[in-house]
């Protein structure tokens, strides 16, 4: 079966290979920004032909030229957003250098909510890492989901495999691949050993963080999103092969001759060796994951696109715990472009997730969630305006089967329809909005449909000082099988207020946000069976974020304070928050040398609230003791502090670049308390501690190109 897998995620490059030809007349050339020297990913076209090229991240483009004779005199055109548009005459062979200069600033390139994006393209005025952030980060093993947790308004601690985002929930948080809503986005829904993401880094353009006044765009979530893009059309090939004591992983970018672009990777680890070096063999893993994408340009209007995914994992434990999940999704794109400022996409997915958890013989769930989804984004520019609007939908089916003693087999399902529009426009030279709508509704019985308004403006003090000032309303519908069994029930939703303010240079980011998020209707559970819309709370706070990049060092700060209260679910008065990590802060140097790097991390958090155990009391009725809680969550786990080192070396073997390089998760092996676990009669308590002990991780990988 697994053979079967991979044939089907391969075969697109496979007949990728088949159809490469031999190397033609050509073009090639650098675009840099006129005043920075920074690359620039320009788009690149030939005057008179329908032919073009977009530059790589790095600058460097090329234009295959077979009908043309080396030295022959062509017009190119060099244009990019944010750029004035460049005519260049150039000979057949040439290797050129083309700058470009700014456009005053337009209404559609400023982002306008306070949002925090990781991101490769040069971004206007916002927080940004780029993709070698991303690897560099000690700590993260490369995961884009992992790196996001130090930037502001993410309020995670390092081992917490969801994301806490302004003391949200992780249910608050939305997850996007390439407009598809990833509902499963993590290997294992368990918190007691789930680490990575199912996003490979190598096959992941950008992606943004949404931190707060996020578009109408996305719904059904409460407290942010997470929208990542996967490579697309690349203009020259890139990839590479690795080698760990996890396992091997690949990656392969390929442009195809007068078809398209194919883009993929393979990744299969294990823990044995790993757990083996670090003597930690009570527990093992193994995920095998792989991803393909292939780009067909059908004409100069049409471009369709084919992504499919897999991730399979499978962990256990000595105490007799374990966990498998299997990830499947296949979606296909369509994006025309009807004019010069009119583009619509329509998407369809279809998601297959399945997991089971089991401890020994005692209990076992296992859970099947069925998704198939559809989106229509239109895109239109008037010039005075920049209007977005579209519409999703998405139906999905849930069964979830229980053995404990009994067998019980849970099942629902529904359709969500959503409407949504947004339009940015400039008031004045230096002062931008940004607003928009959307209305959504879940059918179980009936359609009951919601609206959520939002908006957001900018003012630019000077080119480099920004102020934003967002708000918005946000529901989420939440458990389907909650919904379900509670006609009445309504969707939770909050109230979003954010201002912020960033000041950029070429070397220097500074941000400064003040927030605050208002819930209401949230789920309380008032007796047995009986669920109503009277919880509400809150989360207040504050941001500060600065990286600096020189030439032999980085360096990036992040603090965040929280103060959050929530009447929710079983607690039936306003308390502190579960979610609520009052104080946090994350410090990471790196230096750079000419062939090598290393890097440290120092993370602090304040550790997570808790309900303490009183005592305990003989009950006659059920012949067991039952526990004595204090107050909800009135007391904290111990502060947690963690230290994290890598590092690479790059150098020549036969005419062949290799990168080796090392991690060093937990350098102090701080035994951070995650929770704590009691004996059936309540007389012990254990401290369970984050799976993340000193752990050395080592590897290296062999670019193909």
């Amino acid at each position: 079966m697994r053979l079967r897998n991979l044939f089907i995620i391969f075969w697109p490059f496979l007949f990728a290979c088949l159809l490469q030809g031999l190397d033609s007349a050509s073009l090639k050339g650098k675009i840099i920004d006129k005043e920075t020297k920074d690359p620039l990913p320009a788009y690149v076209t030939v005057e008179g032909m329908e032919l073009g090229s977009t530059a790589g991240y790095d600058g460097h483009f090329e234009l295959n030229l077979k009908s043309f004779q080396a030295g022959q005199e062509i017009k190119i055109t060099v244009w990019l957003i944010g750029y004035k548009k460049k005519e260049v005459e150039a000979k057949i062979g040439e290797d050129l250098i083309i700058e470009l200069e700014l456009e005053p600033l337009a209404f559609h390139e400023i982002v306008v909510s306070a949002d925090s994006v990781v991101s490769d393209e040069k971004s206007q005025k916002t927080v940004t890492l780029n993709r070698m952030d991303i690897y560099r980060i000690p700590g993260t093993a490369a995961d884009p989901l992992y790196a996001s947790h130090v930037l502001p308004g993410v309020n995670n601690i390092p081992d917490a495999s969801s994301t806490l985002i302004r003391g949200g929930a992780p249910d608050e948080v939305a997850y996007f691949f390439d407009g598809i809503e990833i509902k499963h986005p993590f290997l294992s829904r368990s918190l007691h050993e789930s680490y990575f993401s199912i996003f490979d880094n190598q096959v992941i353009e950008n992606f943004s963080v949404s931190t707060s006044g996020f578009s109408s765009k996305f719904g059904d979530a409460l407290s942010g999103v997470m929208d990542l893009t996967a490579k697309d059309s690349l203009a020259n090939g890139e990839g590479g092969l690795g080698i760990s004591i996890l396992g091997l992983n690949s990656y392969i970018g390929l442009p195809i001759k007068k078809l398209g672009t194919f883009v993929g990777s393979y990744n299969r680890s294990h823990s044995y060796l790993m757990t083996k070096i670090n003597r930690r063999e009570e527990s093992e893993f193994g995920i095998e994951n792989a991803f393909a994408k292939i780009i067909f340009p059908l004409n100069k209007f049409h471009s369709l696109r084919v992504i499919s995914l897999f991730d399979d994992y499978d962990f256990s434990h000595v105490s007799g715990f374990s966990t498998s999940s299997k990830n499947r999704i296949l979606g296909l794109s369509l994006t025309s472009v009807l004019a010069k400022n009119f583009v619509i996409k329509s998407s369809f997915s279809q998601t297959h997730f399945r997991t089971f958890y089991q401890f020994q013989d005692k209990f076992r769930q296992e859970i099947e969630d069925n998704i198939f989804q559809g989106r229509f984004d239109t895109s239109l520019d008037l010039e005075s305006h920049y209007i977005e609007f579209g519409a999703d939908f998405e139906q999905r089916k849930i069964d979830v089967f229980l053995k404990s003693g009994d067998s019980d087999d849970y099942k629902t399902q529904g359709t969500r329809l959503g409407f949504y529009i947004n339009d940015k426009f400039r008031i004045l030279n230096n002062f931008y909005v940004h607003w928009g709508g959307r209305i959504y509704s879940l059918n179980f019985d009936n359609y009951k449909f919601y609206f959520d308004p939002r908006a957001s403006v900018a003012y630019l003090l000077t080119r480099n000082d920004i102020l934003r000032f967002s708000l918005g309303i946000y529901h989420q519908f939440g458990d389907y099988f909650l919904l379900k069994e509670n006609k009445s029930l309504k969707p939770k939703n909050s109230y979003h207020f954010s201002l912020s303010y960033d000041k950029t240079s070429e070397k220097t980011n500074i941000r400064i946000t003040v927030y605050d998020k208002e819930y209401q209707s949230l789920f309380l559970i008032k007796e047995k069976n009986i669920i109503s819309n009277e919880g509400y709370g809150y989360a207040r706070g504050a941001e500060f974020f600065i990286k600096k990049k020189e030439r032999r060092f980085d360096f990036l700060f992040v603090y965040n304070f929280l103060h959050s209260r929530r009447k929710e679910n079983e607690v039936q008065k306003l308390v502190r928050s579960p979610y609520e990590i009052d104080h946090s802060f994350t410090a990471i140097f790196a230096l750079k040398f000419k062939n090598a790097s290393l890097g440290v991390r120092y993370s602090y958090a304040s550790g997570m609230p808790f309900t303490p155990l009183l005592d305990r009391k003989w009950d006659d009725e059920s012949q067991a003791y039952l526990p004595l809680w204090g107050e909800p969550y009135s007391q904290r786990y111990p502060f947690y502090r963690r230290m994290d080192i890598n590092g690479t070396k790059t150098f020549q073997f036969l005419k062949r670049m290799i990168v080796v390089y090392f991690g060093i998760t937990n350098v102090f092996n701080n035994k951070n308390i995650l929770r704590y676990e009691y004996s059936d009669d309540y007389s012990l308590r254990k401290n369970n501690y984050s799976i993340f002990g000193r752990t050395v991780f080592i590897g290296l990988y062999i670019p193909f190109f």
